[in-house]
């Protein structure tokens, strides 16, 4: 019987453990090698004592099981530190099992983190996640997701292809897809037409191509104690926002007050291409910290104009809060429930979970937390 063993992963790992997820995962093994450098290698908050993961290696010489280890500046109670995110687990179905636990434990048992994220975990995962103390937290807010739909030909193929694997209506429901992408082009030039319009006010959008200082004054004027949340100071926002492994696919669209000149909120964006060749354009960050309406209309009039720009299929959005979701469910007829798998464990004894929050403190979990929003 083959003899395992777990170990960290080092950096003469990096080739191997490409081809290994690419197998496991099906993902090209050099977007593996542009992830492993946004997580490790360009990542500020990596340090020599931080794990970047650790294998499973089969007899001393091949690597048959992955678990990655992020690091991300995080406030936790107030305070700067240092949460972890898992990552991109991946067992061969030869060493399933109690060896692939281990895995998790190596994760789950490391020292001088405060904080453990499990951000894309599936639901097998999840099981496992939770017997070792990982709660479970409502990803986007109230799991509710809010669609502007450009091309209704094109996002139906997509649900098509994509929902309805194993559907005792689904010869009716392909059959369907034609007569609608007959009519989607004057749904398509109609939904242009009567786009949201810019709010006539002082406040104007754009693409931002770096994230510079008005973004640390944006998060440290409104920064509050009492919460759990990703820091979102320019350096880790440049890296989560323009690391060279979502560069190609990811939009920060910032507003700005033109009466002072001060940066007032952002929505974050990736346009993604489907198997299919059909563009949806996908929220993942949100920071509107005083949730000006206007501000909000705004930066959604600016994202439906851009999703025209590029010719997008879709465009997703969700809330963050109460007050936001009350401003979309206005704004948008098509909204669907969808939970994202968002787990989390503090594993200090004094940030055990109260009924609410924290017993001194709330968490707010951000999708663009490593991993979610790189993967």
């Amino acid at each position: 019987m083959p003899s395992t063993i777990i170990r960290p992963v080092n950096e003469k790992d990096f080739s191997e453990l490409a081809d290994l997820l690419k197998e496991g995962l099906g993902v090209p093994t050099e977007i593996w090698k542009r992830r492993f450098d946004m997580w490790w290698t360009n990542n500020p908050w990596m340090d020599q004592a931080i794990p970047y993961g650790w294998v499973i290696e089969e007899d001393e010489s091949e690597i048959v099981g992955f678990l990655g280890n992020i690091p991300v500046k995080y406030q936790i109670k107030g305070e700067d530190d240092i949460a972890v995110a898992a990552t991109s687990l991946y067992v061969r179905p030869s060493v399933r099992g109690v060896t692939s636990i281990r895995l998790t434990l190596s994760f789950d048992r490391q020292e001088h983190f405060r904080l453990l994220l499990h951000t894309t975990p599936n639901e097998v995962a999840a099981k496992i996640y939770s017997k070792f103390g990982a709660s479970e937290m409502d990803v986007p807010f109230k799991n509710m997701e809010y669609w502007h739909i450009r091309d209704y030909g094109k996002m139906y193929d997509l649900y098509v292809q994509t929902n309805l694997t194993s559907h005792s209506l689904r010869p009716l429901i392909e059959a369907s897809v034609f007569p609608i992408k007959l009519i989607s082009p004057f749904f398509r030039w109609f939904t242009d037409k009567m786009s949201f319009k810019l709010q006539p006010d002082h406040y104007k959008c754009s693409v931002a191509t770096d994230c510079d200082d008005s973004f640390t004054e944006l998060w440290e004027k409104n920064r509050k104690e009492n919460v759990t949340t990703l820091c979102r100071d320019a350096e880790t926002l440049r890296w989560l926002y323009f690391s060279e492994a979502v560069a190609d696919k990811r939009y920060v669209v910032r507003c700005v007050d033109t009466q002072n000149g001060e940066l007032v909120g952002y929505l974050v964006f990736d346009i993604v291409l489907s198997e299919k060749d059909i563009k949806t354009m996908q929220m993942k960050d949100a920071y509107v910290p005083h949730l000006d309406k206007k501000v909000i209309r705004s930066l959604i009039a600016f994202s439906v104009d851009l999703a025209k720009e590029h010719d997008v299929a879709g465009l997703l959005f969700w809330s963050t809060d109460q007050n936001m979701a009350d401003i979309l469910n206005k704004l948008f007829r098509i909204k669907r429930k969808h939970k994202k798998i968002y787990m989390y464990n503090f594993v200090k004894e004094d940030d055990k979970l109260d009924r609410g929050g924290h017993v001194d403190h709330i968490f707010i979990p951000s999708p663009i937390d490593p991993d979610r929003g790189v993967l």
